[in-house]
C-alpha cells in the first residue's frame, strides 16, 4: 500500500505544473507545455526523421547496387605481390585487365586482383552502368545494416536538437523565473523599511 501511494505522490509531484495553484506562475506552465511538446517532438520526430532517413539510405544503395555489373576481365600481366595494407588483410596486386562494356567496347585498366595470378587469366570485376571499374557493391545485409545506423544516427540527431532546443528555452525560463523572484525579494525588503539596491 505504501508503494502505491508513493508512486502517486511521485506523480504528483511531477504534474504539479498542470494543477492550478496560487503559487504556479506562468512561467511554469510555459515549461510544461514546453516539456510535453518537446517530448512528442524528440520522440515523434526523431523516429519519423530516422524512418525516412533509414529508407532514403536504402534506396540508394539500392540504386548502388542496381547501377553495378560484374563482369569477366581478362588478365593482360602476372599480378605481382604487394604487402598488404591495414584494411585489406588479403594478397591482393594491382594488375592490368580487359574488360568489354556493355555498349560493346573493349577497354582496359588496373584492378585488384589476387597475387601471382598468371596472364590470361580470367577475373570477376565490377563496372558502372558506362564500363568504369567501380568497387564491390555493399551486400544487401550490408546495405541494411548501413541504412540502419543511418536511421537510428538521424533519429538520435533529430532528439538531440530538440532536447537541446528545449533546455535552452528552459534556461531562458530559469534566467527569468530568478530576475522575478530577485524583484519579489526587493518588493517585500522594501515594503518591510529594508533599503532598495
Amino acid at each position: 500500500m505504501a508503494m502505491r501511494w508513493g508512486r502517486r505522490g511521485t506523480l504528483r509531484r511531477r504534474l504539479w505544473r498542470w494543477r492550478r495553484s496560487p503559487l504556479r506562475r506562468t512561467s511554469d506552465l510555459i515549461e510544461a507545455w514546453l516539456l510535453l511538446v518537446a517530448w512528442g517532438a524528440g520522440v515523434l520526430g526523431g523516429a519519423t526523421a530516422g524512418t525516412v532517413a533509414a529508407v532514403a539510405a536504402d534506396q540508394g544503395f539500392e540504386e548502388d547496387r542496381s547501377s553495378r555489373r560484374q563482369v569477366v576481365a581478362v588478365l593482360l600481366e602476372r599480378a605481382g605481390e604487394s604487402a598488404p595494407t591495414h584494411a585489406d588483410v588479403t594478397t591482393n596486386a594491382g594488375a592490368t585487365v580487359r574488360w568489354t562494356t556493355p555498349d560493346g567496347r573493349t577497354r582496359t585498366g588496373r584492378a585488384a586482383v589476387p597475387a601471382h595470378t598468371p596472364v590470361g587469366t580470367h577475373v570477376r570485376l565490377w563496372t558502372s552502368s558506362r564500363g568504369d571499374l567501380v568497387s564491390q557493391p555493399p551486400g544487401r545485409s550490408d546495405a541494411v545494416l548501413r541504412s540502419s545506423l543511418t536511421g537510428a544516427g538521424v533519429a538520435m540527431a533529430a532528439g538531440g536538437a530538440v532536447w537541446g532546443s528545449a533546455r535552452a528555452v528552459r534556461a531562458l525560463l530559469d534566467r527569468h523565473r530568478t530576475r522575478q523572484w530577485a524583484l519579489e525579494w526587493e518588493r517585500a525588503d522594501t515594503q518591510r523599511g529594508g533599503a532598495s539596491a
